[in-house]
């Protein structure tokens, strides 16, 4: 029989009947079955909640408030000593809780993330951040030079998400609201890496509106982070850099939707706050194309 861990799955979920029985099926399938699973409705039209309850979670229902509302409210009820967050459309490997556990215990670590494998479609493509090196200890620093961290790997103490204040709810943070957290939360102490993928996480085709306010989010973020290290060169650089890396990202997608006048607006405002070669090679394909 499997034996049962102290944590509670968060799953905040929208519009998720499509997704939803197999992202519940992969947790009550771990080795390590958690204590409680809690499926916040986040005012969906769908069968979401019928779903939820035929599969054994908890169901919270609330009016749409988003996800770091949602999650919010699921960290409300969570009695438990470790809470999991996982999105309504990804899911886990069979051993995910049982090792996170036995990490955050052995190293007495407050939170744990991990890489995961990125699944589109009926494909799984690879691993996040197979092209990138991530460090096994994540401070603020380091996140701020870009996030690793999917929402749907961390498993974290109950108090140490509490005493970080839980997610900012501000409509400008969807999407970006996890980074905020983990940000709050390294600034405590910082966030345990492990490059083993242990969550499957379904990417779905983004937007230029999803993308812009992607940026919004990023800037109220680097906002606070600027007003909390005023007078401190090494983060303020951080921050302009950061500022820079994703008005590049998005004007790359203005670029691929053939908005050109609008990328080059970005590109110039990535290189006001830091010069890049990326910025320069970009700012040219903006001159050159047809």
């Amino acid at each position: 029989m499997n034996r049962t861990v102290p944590v509670t799955v968060i799953i905040p979920a929208y519009n998720a009947a499509l997704w939803l029985r197999r992202t519940l099926e992969s947790v009550q399938q771990q080795l390590a079955v958690p204590e409680a699973v809690v499926v916040i409705d986040d005012g969906s039209s769908d069968d979401t909640a019928e779903i939820a309850q035929a599969n054994g979670a908890t169901v919270l229902r609330q009016n749409r408030q988003g996800p770091g509302a949602a999650r919010n409210r699921g960290l409300d009820v969570a009695t438990t000593e470790f809470v999991a967050f996982l999105d309504a459309d990804d899911w886990y490997a069979p051993d995910k809780l049982e090792q996170a556990v036995n990490v955050l215990d052995q190293l007495k670590a407050a939170c744990v993330a991990t890489d995961a494998w990125i699944v589109r479609g009926d494909r799984i493509e690879g691993r996040k951040n197979h092209q990138r090196p991530v460090p096994t200890v994540l401070t603020m620093e380091r996140l701020l030079q870009g996030n690793p961290v999917i929402c749907s790997t961390v498993v974290a103490r109950l108090a140490a998400v509490r005493a970080a204040g839980g997610f900012d709810d501000h409509p400008d943070l969807i999407a970006t609201e996890d980074f905020d957290l983990w940000l709050r939360m390294a600034k405590r102490e910082p966030i345990a890496y492990l490059p083993e993928p242990s969550t499957f996480y379904r990417v779905h085709q983004g937007s230029l509106t999803s993308n812009e306010r992607f940026v919004r989010g990023i800037d109220r973020i680097l906002t606070r982070i600027a007003k909390e290290h005023e007078g401190e060169a090494h983060f303020q650089n951080l921050v302009r850099r950061r500022r820079a890396d994703v008005r590049l990202d998005l004007a790359w997608d203005l670029l691929g939707a053939g908005k050109r006048e609008a990328a080059r607006a970005m590109i110039d405002e990535a290189s006001e706050l830091a010069r890049s070669w990326k910025g320069l090679r970009m700012k040219l394909r903006t001159l050159l194309a047809k």
